[in-house]
C-alpha cells in the first residue's frame, strides 16, 4: 500500500509530543501518563495536534498515550475544538505551538 505524501510530510509524532511539552513545561512522560478524572490540558492539545497535524486514526493516538479506548482521545479533541471555538489566547497558544512544529521540520 502506497503511503500518502502528506503522511509522509506530516510531523514526526515524537516532535508534536516535544513541542506541546516544552510550551507547556511538562515532560513528554507526563503528557503520556493517565490520570482518570483530572484535567489535563497540555495532553488535550497534544492528542489534538496529532490528530489534526497526521490525521492518525483515534486508535493509533491513543495506543500512544495509553489509553485503551479510542473514545478517550474523541473527548480529548471534542474539548480542544470547543476550547478553540470559545477562547481566543488558548487559540492563539494552540497556533503557536503548532507553527513551532511546523519550524522545526526538517
Amino acid at each position: 500500500m502506497e503511503v500518502p505524501a502528506s503522511k509522509e510530510l506530516a510531523p514526526a509524532l515524537d516532535t508534536i509530543i516535544s513541542e506541546v511539552g516544552r510550551y507547556y513545561k511538562v515532560r513528554p512522560t507526563k503528557l503520556k501518563a493517565v490520570r482518570r478524572g483530572m484535567e489535563n490540558e497540555a495532553r488535550d492539545v497534544a492528542m489534538y495536534l496529532i490528530r489534526s497535524m497526521r490525521a492518525e486514526p483515534l486508535m493509533r493516538v491513543g495506543a500512544n498515550f495509553g489509553l485503551n479506548q479510542y473514545s478517550s482521545v474523541s473527548s480529548a479533541v471534542v474539548r480542544v475544538k470547543a476550547k478553540l471555538q470559545k477562547d481566543r489566547k488558548f487559540k492563539e497558544c494552540v497556533q503557536h505551538i503548532e507553527s513551532n512544529i511546523l519550524n522545526n521540520q526538517t
